[in-house]
């Protein structure tokens, strides 16, 4: 096992030899290429990206959701995901998180979800369509709210650990945002071009898809010259990756026939990896502790078609939405994708720009017609758009873990242990066998009986606190 490296043809048809070894520089063509290329790339991005208006949309929404809970059951909810990362696409969807005692998941989302379908049937200045909920063994409530999806699961802190990682390790990696512009690009190739992504559709997840971008930058930074070079890595890297025999870490590669103990093997290439091995475990060490509080015991990392390591769970098999038949159609996508962007690569260049259009055609033909909808906004309404920065918004999730110590019983190892942030204000009263929630808004007496069923207290923490406490969280990690 410890000679195994595994093989990545590079561009040259003759490359694909028996002699096997990390790439050590994929792209192969003339720099100025790039350079033309990297630059349409861009454009695509910036024509993509989080801008003003979609920002204040997308919150104008979680402002709503977090007051529907607060004043009809009592709960605090929090965002995660593409939305405070600002990596989501013109289509992307809102994702939220519920914070509520053990065992009562399920109660308070049939409440939510019979609250949602009240505000469905009535105008009260906000559109709420498409109310269902997933009845699976975790809950989740979806709505579109205004025209965004929203999805709003429960006690899913997991969520609020992964966004604040991931936020941490693009500050570390640096280069212009690099990871989130990467993260967007190739989601919309993901997306609108190969139809890939989507866990609930058996196909890759989200966090899954930027774990597998994390991977390529960390080995391979010294050669990323831009976000369109991180895709090209990334469509040569796994259009030829040994899925059979390994998975992929943050880094290095999995063993399968080593499972189910998890054993990485590390690369042997000339640089050093982008992001120390300190630092991940560091953010292992603060970020796990919420997710090793409500994981399942006994649990252990399930084979799938294609296998990735959660950064912060060594059980948590990023892959595990893939179905056997999906696996094929990425394969099959992988390829034909680094086919053709090779081919790109090839045109004289007088032609790149238009052969990287042509590349995007999906991504950018929806946006064309986004930009049509958003014209007759902006003539009624007076509205225009600028783009957004990429600095991510990670206070609320790491309000949410601090929040779910009092809940979901774990304490959080950070370097100033808050002492004013408290859940509330509504006293909860739980009666898990008529599947029942009552509450009580009011009151400012802490109160707890030996099951954990009753809590109040109203005293919270402000927003200037929680951004405190992440920034000497950040900076200590560091």
């Amino acid at each position: 096992m410890s000679n195994f490296q595994p093989c990545l043809p590079t561009c040259s048809s003759s490359s694909a030899s028996s002699s096997s070894s990390y790439p050590q520089h994929p792209l192969s063509v003339e720099g100025e290429k790039w350079w033309m290329l990297e630059r349409t790339a861009n454009g695509i991005i910036s024509s993509i990206r989080p801008d003003t208006y979609s920002e204040k949309t997308r919150m104008t929404g979680i402002k709503i959701i977090e007051k529907l809970f607060l004043e009809h059951l009592g709960i605090k909810v929090f965002p995660y995901g593409s939305v405070p990362l600002k990596t989501y696409l013109p289509d992307g969807d809102i994702d939220m998180s519920a914070i509520t005692h053990q065992n009562t998941e399920d109660a308070v989302a049939n409440n939510f979800y019979q609250i949602l379908k009240a505000y469905e049937q009535n105008n009260f200045g906000f559109l709420i369509t498409d109310v269902t909920m997933i009845d699976a063994q975790v809950k989740v409530v979806k709505c579109i709210l205004d025209h965004i999806p929203v999805d709003i699961s429960f006690n899913k802190v997991g969520g609020f650990s992964s966004l604040c990682f991931l936020e941490t390790v693009n500050k570390d990696i640096q280069k212009g945002h690099l990871f989130k512009q990467s993260i967007i690009l190739i989601k919309a190739w993901c997306y609108y071009e190969s139809r890939i992504l989507g866990a609930s559709y058996g196909l890759i997840s989200t966090y899954a898809l930027e774990t597998m971008i994390l991977h390529i930058i960390n080995l391979f930074h010294s050669h990323l010259r831009g976000p369109l070079s991180v895709l090209y890595t990334f469509l040569e890297y796994y259009s030829s990756f040994d899925w059979e025999r390994f998975g992929i870490s943050l880094d290095g590669l999995i063993i399968l026939e080593a499972l189910p103990d998890v054993v990485v093997q590390r690369p042997q290439i000339e640089d050093d990896m982008l992001l120390g091995e300190d630092l991940i475990q560091r953010c292992k060490n603060y970020f796990s502790i919420p997710i090793r509080a409500v994981r399942a015991e006994g649990g252990q990392f399930q084979l799938k078609p294609i296998n990735i390591l959660d950064p912060l769970n060594d059980e948590n098999n990023l892959g595990r939405s893939i179905s056997l038949g999906n696996f094929y159609r990425i394969k099959s996508a992988l390829s034909y994708g680094y086919k053709k962007l090779t081919e790109v690569l090839m045109l004289q260049e007088s032609c790149i720009s238009d052969g990287i259009k042509k590349f995007f055609v999906n991504t950018i033909n929806r946006r064309h017609a986004l930009e049509m909808e958003n014209r007759v906004a902006a003539c009624t309404r007076g509205r225009y758009y600028k783009v957004a920065n990429l600095h991510g918004n990670c206070t609320s999730s790491f309000e949410g873990m601090i929040y779910g110590q009092y809940f979901l019983n774990y304490t959080l190892p950070f370097p100033r242990r808050p002492q004013n942030v408290r859940p509330g204000p509504a006293f909860l009263e739980t009666n898990v066998e008529r599947n029942s929630i009552h509450l009580d808004i009011g009151g400012a007496a802490v109160e707890s009986n030996d099951d954990g069923n009753k809590i109040n207290i109203d005293k919270e923490a402000t927003s200037s606190e929680i951004e405190e406490e992440l920034t000497s969280m950040l900076s200590y990690i560091k």
